[in-house]
């Protein structure tokens, strides 16, 4: 197993066997290596390897049946946008693309913004993008990003198709989100949303906004994001 700092055991456990699920080592109905095997394999506990697999069936990927184990199942594919990983950590083999509808540029806040705003951000103004992404040629999730103009230098000539904004700030930026608040609901898609996403105005998507902020103290990051969750389900890891 590669060695990850600071991520617990149980979690690396998930995200191989997930990933051997998600490349079709282990396919619908297989049944995956037994307990002891795992533990032998991996080098870990039962304690371990049974709170991994507790991990994969919450998220859809196996079935544990008594006396048979632990059998694949057919999941919807999860998508990583309550997580810092973002949709292009959450996706992993799946084909991921991106639509730039609105290029970084550097604006005032809207006066209706959907989240209270501090002094250091209506000073600095924002950068904001808006981004559809694709999944398999299929539009899965549109998000409206708006980013506090400060110390982002070059920002809005970056390149954001197929790329997370997280490793962009924190690469090039050294930016790393400390905390955030997340609102989520469920709602009708609406004309708007319809149509980016392609599906019924009355299509129920999931709407998120989001603030989070960095280690750049006067540094925040805002989003709003619909989702259609008709074949993906949110995904996340703890």
């Amino acid at each position: 197993m590669k060695v990850t700092a600071n991520i617990p055991l149980y979690k690396r456990l998930i995200g191989e066997l997930k990933t051997s699920i998600d490349n079709g080592v282990y396919k619908k109905g297989d049944l995956l290596p037994s307990e002891n095997d795992l533990c032998k394999t991996y080098a870990t506990t039962r304690s371990t390897v049974r709170q991994a697999l507790t991990g994969l069936t919450n998220l859809g990927y196996i079935v544990r049946k008594h006396g048979k184990g632990s059998i694949v199942s057919e999941p919807s594919q999860g998508l990583g946008i309550l997580s810092l990983s973002g949709v292009t950590g959450g996706i992993g083999a799946q084909a991921l693309t991106t639509d730039i509808l609105q290029k970084p540029t550097k604006q005032a806040w809207p006066e209706d913004f959907f989240f209270p705003l501090s002094e250091e951000d209506q000073q600095h103004g924002c950068i904001f993008f808006a981004r559809l992404r694709y999944i398999n040629n299929i539009p899965v999730l549109y998000e409206e990003t708006y980013l506090t103009n400060f110390n982002l230098p070059h920002f809005c000539s970056r390149s954001l198709e197929n790329r997370s904004l997280f490793n962009i700030l924190n690469k090039y930026y050294q930016v790393e989100v400390r905390e955030g608040e997340q609102k989520i609901w469920a709602v009708p898609a609406g004309k708007n949303i319809g149509k980016l996403l392609d599906i019924k105005t009355t299509h129920p998507v999931v709407h998120m906004k989001r603030k989070l902020q960095t280690n750049t103290p006067g540094l925040n990051i805002f989003s709003s994001l619909y989702c259609n969750t008709a074949d993906y389900f949110l995904q996340d890891y703890f």
